[in-house]
């Protein structure tokens, strides 16, 4: 039997074409044709004949349709059913697929011609859905492979017959597009190859949204540069330089097809250096390539001003777009003074002033007659820029800058850094290396921007990604080898930044410079509170003087630096800066693009801008930072009260916003300010389980006591596993308060002490939130002690107490503690609770009890009906409490699972998880399941079996057995377990 898939679908057998009866007997047999001589897992076939969602009769139905087509076969026993699926016995040459594969194997050779004849076009053609897309998509590509290896073999004329069809049918196709271009300009035929690659290049960019490769380029040029002249009528792609000695006039999306018109150039010295030629690749600007000459098509004036923090791309964003049309006039006013800018764009357009002429009348009549002229670098010469552009109405100007002209009409592009994927691709591309979580870090630390990294691919090459990764935090010292012939502004990354400074007015430095000590985002408001000051205190002073002394002491030179910064604070000096300019200074940071808006009304500094800035902080540094971590401790006690109420979901994302700067604060901030912070922070770090600002909390065993502080750092000991040092930690607290009564009911409710743990939970009062977690604590208590009846009605009063409070985790852990009452005495609403309290905790990030309804929800189905739907949800519960970091309660989950493994029958992974188990204290109720789950596999398995998994559990440890264990549910549910 023979079966082909190049092209339509076919079937041979010995007396004839064999022809399966409907669509899902079809992709069975394509299905197992294209795995010939090995087993296609149930799975896999179910997948393909009910892509969408398959009927629960899936495998009854599949085994059905299997039997028909058997019947239909010339050898029904063709087919055949193992523990592995189904298996179809044909050799892969008597498949047209499989054997073209095999033909393709050798280097070259006589067999390419007989793998050509076997391809009868698209391959599985009826077959729209995976895994036949992906099968598809890579025999087109391993087809258009040998392709292009056969035409190598073939005179030029036949080479491009045979490419001709196959490259205008996917004009995307590079290796297609290249080769028959060089196939076409061996015979002579210059402009159709340079129409092949236009081509090729314009659906790259309107289709992928990518650039054209170097590779494309470079044959390009070659084609361009050869001896022979262009054929008559060829229209040179975008992208090809137009203004040398060697090429013809060229074409683009708005140029002009006259070779009369010529091409005007000017550099900063008058010199004619025409548009600028890089011949690297340009990468992930297609959208904005596209917007620029959308602003700049038709015939009309136009005024664009491309604006963008410096090292972005602007310049080299223009010239690409620019570089195909005809009648450019460029001038560079990297290095013109204001007061020779003028002159400078006279020379450009080759305008003559004659000594009683108006020069911008002048300049503006030979504008005109030039289709675009571009004024480059002009952040510098603002005001005369701003001049010009008024008078050039007529023309069709493209300005770029770090900053708008802000005059009448002008359109403005503002540039932003590159996205992820196209910075990663450049860095790679650079710097020769391939892509890894290192290079996405680098690329994100260097804010995207282009020429950054540019730079840092440059030492990358050198030094190694890793190297140059470690030492990105001194990156104004480490990226300092730009190209030699390039603008000196650009062979740094210090002169970068440097120049953008060098614009601002002292106000505007001082304002970015104290910026420099927020780590992420702020407000205006954020903005004023730390940055402005009237006149510093004497107060602030002597703090900032002996913070700044303290945090250098023995640092010789440095600690006397810092103390001259506290006295130059404590003078007065350059600090003043109104609060009422601050928002004015502000914007105008914005519109040069050294201050980035980041959403609704919050602002942030570039990493490398910051890096600088903070360099030339000066005086008042340490007043500054001394403002951050006090405005930074409010924050964080504003945010906790919202935490308590129905606003927790927006006070979540503040605190996650706030991370960068709360870290930086508590580092800086006095005692006093660092205790402030470890309370604030302690129902955000126990809610949303960050055991980073939990840690916080140890803050207050040195500082000033503070009761939630040290229920703070209790808390970490508890998620940790220490239960000892959670108990000591909270019992400092006095008065306890509500979060350290909570701390110590915890730890007694996993060490199984219910008298202690009631008297603390119910010690929780006051706040109606305090009170929900106390009364469900106290619910938990008496349903694993079996009182499940005063259990309920514990849990109920706290349900209607969070409905009350409109806080979506207090009714998510009222809904959590009723769930767990009602799990053995009314499952069904006991799992309709428990879902609640998953959709309430979600949306504020409560990973504590979203984690633990989804634990108490997989433990009821175990207990509860069928296991398997159970053994699907524990994957998310153990990456739930995996991301939360809960030790304690991960362990609790994992017990779970063991009883669930042992029900189901894995026996070897039940006794190997129980053996990485950390002794723990159990209730009654729990204890009997684990007794029962653990005879039940020593019976099945023996007791030296079951001693030799536990004592390898204890060498593997807690997560490497919940891989196994993992693994193990995938098992379990691929053989349809339950």
């Amino acid at each position: 039997m023979l079966v082909r898939v190049l092209g339509p679908f076919e079937v041979d057998g010995e007396n004839g074409p064999i022809h399966p009866a409907g669509a899902s007997q079809r992709v069975i047999l394509a299905l197992l044709a294209l795995h010939a001589g090995r087993p296609v897992p149930v799975s896999a076939l179910t997948d393909a004949v009910w892509p969408e969602s398959p009927p629960p009769s899936a495998r009854n139905t599949l085994q059905s349709h299997v039997a028909r087509l058997r019947s239909r076969l010339p050898t029904p026993a063709l087919i055949t059913l193992g523990p592995a699926g189904y298996r179809l016995g044909l050799p892969r040459s008597h498949v047209d697929a499989l054997h073209f594969e095999d033909l393709t194997r050798p280097a070259a050779g006589p067999r390419v011609p007989e793998a050509m004849a076997l391809w009868r076009g698209d391959p599985l053609p009826e077959f729209a859905g995976e895994p036949f897309r992906g099968i598809a998509a890579r025999l087109v590509t391993l087809h258009r492979t040998l392709l292009v290896r056969h035409a190598v073999s073939l005179d030029a004329a036949e080479a491009a017959a045979s490419l001709q069809a196959v490259a205008d049918a996917d004009p995307c196709w590079e290796d297609g597009a290249v080769a028959l271009a060089a196939a076409l300009a061996a015979t002579g035929r210059r402009g159709d190859a340079l129409e092949v690659l236009r081509r090729h290049s314009d659906a790259v960019i309107d289709r992928l949204g990518l650039d054209p490769s170097p590779r494309v380029r470079r044959t390009q040029l070659t084609i361009l540069r050869a001896t022979t002249p262009p054929s008559a009528g060829a229209r040179p792609p975008a992208g090809v330089p137009v203004a040398g000695p060697d090429t013809a006039p060229a074409s683009g999306p708005f140029g002009s097809e006259d070779p009369a018109v010529g091409v005007g150039a000017a550099s900063t010295t008058g010199r004619g250096s025409g548009v600028p030629l890089r011949f690297s690749s340009f990468l992930g600007r297609a959208e904005e390539q596209q917007e620029l000459a959308a602003l700049l098509a038709g015939d009309g004036p136009a005024l664009v001003s491309v604006v963008g923090p410096g090292g972005v791309g602007k310049t080299r964003l223009v010239a690409e777009t620019v570089r195909a049309a005809t009648g450019v006039v460029w001038v560079d006013a990297a290095g013109v003074r204001e007061e020779d800018l003028t002159e400078a764009l006279a020379v450009g357009v080759g305008a003559r002033v004659a000594p009683a002429d108006d020069p911008f009348t002048v300049i503006a009549a030979a504008a005109a007659r030039h289709r675009i002229v571009v004024l480059d670098n002009c952040e510098h010469v603002l005001g005369t820029a701003a001049r010009l552009a008024e008078a050039l109405r007529a023309a069709r100007l493209v300005v770029t800058s770090q900053e708008s002209l802000r005059v009448d009409g002008e359109q403005i592009l503002r540039l932003a850094p590159l996205g992820a994927a196209a910075a990663r691709r450049l860095f790679c591309e650079r710097a020769g290396a391939p892509p890894s979580a290192l290079v996405d870090e680098i690329v994100e630390r260097l804010d995207l921007l282009p020429l950054a990294i540019e730079l840092a691919a440059t030492q990358a090459a050198a030094l190694g990604v890793a190297e140059l990764h470690a030492r990105l935090d001194d990156r104004l010292e480490l990226l300092n080898r730009g190209p030699r012939d390039g603008d000196p502004r650009h062979r740094t990354l210090r002169a970068v930044v440097a120049w953008s400074f060098g614009l601002l007015d002292e106000p505007s430095a001082r304002l970015l410079r104290r910026l420099a000590v927020f780590a992420g985002t702020f407000t205006v408001t954020a903005a004023e509170a730390v940055t402005a000051a009237e006149a510093v205190t004497a107060t602030e002073a002597v703090t900032a003087a002996e913070v700044a002394a303290g945090a250098l002491a023995g640092a010789g030179d440095e600690a006397v630096t810092a103390a001259e910064a506290g006295a130059g604070a404590r003078d007065g000096g350059e600090a003043d800066l109104p609060r009422a300019r601050v928002a004015a200074l502000l914007a105008g940071l914005v519109d040069r693009s050294l201050v980035v808006r980041d959403g609704p009304g919050r602002f942030r500094l570039l990493e490398t801008v910051r890096a600088y800035a903070a360099e030339g902080a000066g005086l008042d540094r340490a007043v500054t930072e001394a403002r951050h971590a006090e405005m930074m401790a409010a924050a964080a006690g504003d945010l906790d009260r919202r935490m308590h109420g129905p606003d927790q979901a927006a006070a979540v994302r503040e605190f996650d916003a706030l991370l960068p700067d709360l870290r930086l604060a508590f580092a800086r901030g006095t005692p006093e300010t660092r205790v402030r912070l470890a309370a604030a922070v302690y129902r955000y770090g126990y809610r949303c389980q960050q055991y980073e600002v939990l840690a916080w909390g140890r803050a207050a065993l040195d500082g000033p006591p503070h009761p939630d502080a040290l229920a703070a750092a209790a808390t970490h000991a508890w998620g940790r596993g220490d239960l000892r040092e959670a108990r000591e930690l909270a019992s400092r607290a006095d008065p306890p308060g509500a979060a350290a009564h909570e701390v110590l009911g915890d730890v007694a409710l996993v060490a199984c002490e219910a008298g202690t743990a009631l008297r603390h939970y119910r010690a929780m009062g006051g706040d109606p939130v305090h009170r929900v977690s106390g009364l469900v604590g106290e619910a938990l208590v008496l349903a694993w002690s079996g009182r499940v009846a005063e259990a309920t009605v514990v849990a109920g009063e706290a349900v209607a107490l969070a409905d009350g409070t409109g806080n979506p985790s207090a009714r998510a852990e009222a809904r959590y503690g009723l769930g767990e009452a009602l799990g053995d005495i009314d499952p069904d609403r006991a799992l309709a609770l428990l879902a609640e309290a998953v959709e309430l905790a979600a949306p504020v990030d409560d990973r504590l009890f979203r984690a633990a309804a989804g634990t108490a929800a997989v433990a009821v189905r175990s207990r509860h009906g069928d296991p398997g739907p159970a053994l699907a949800e524990f994957r998310e519960v153990l990456r739930l409490w995996r991301r939360a970091g809960n030790d304690t309660l991960h362990a609790a989950a994992l017990r779970n699972l063991l009883v669930l493994l042992a029900r189901v029958g894995a026996d070897e992974t039940a006794a190997l998880l129980d053996g990485a188990l950390p002794p723990a204290a159990v209730y009654p109720a729990e204890a009997a399941r684990l007794r029962r789950a653990r005879a039940a596999v020593a019976e099945r398995l023996g007791p030296d079996r079951v001693t030799a998994l536990r004592k390898r559990g204890e060498l593997l440890g807690p997560v490497r057995v919940t891989e196994e264990a993992a693994r193990a549910i995938d098992v379990l549910l691929a053989r349809g377990c339950g």
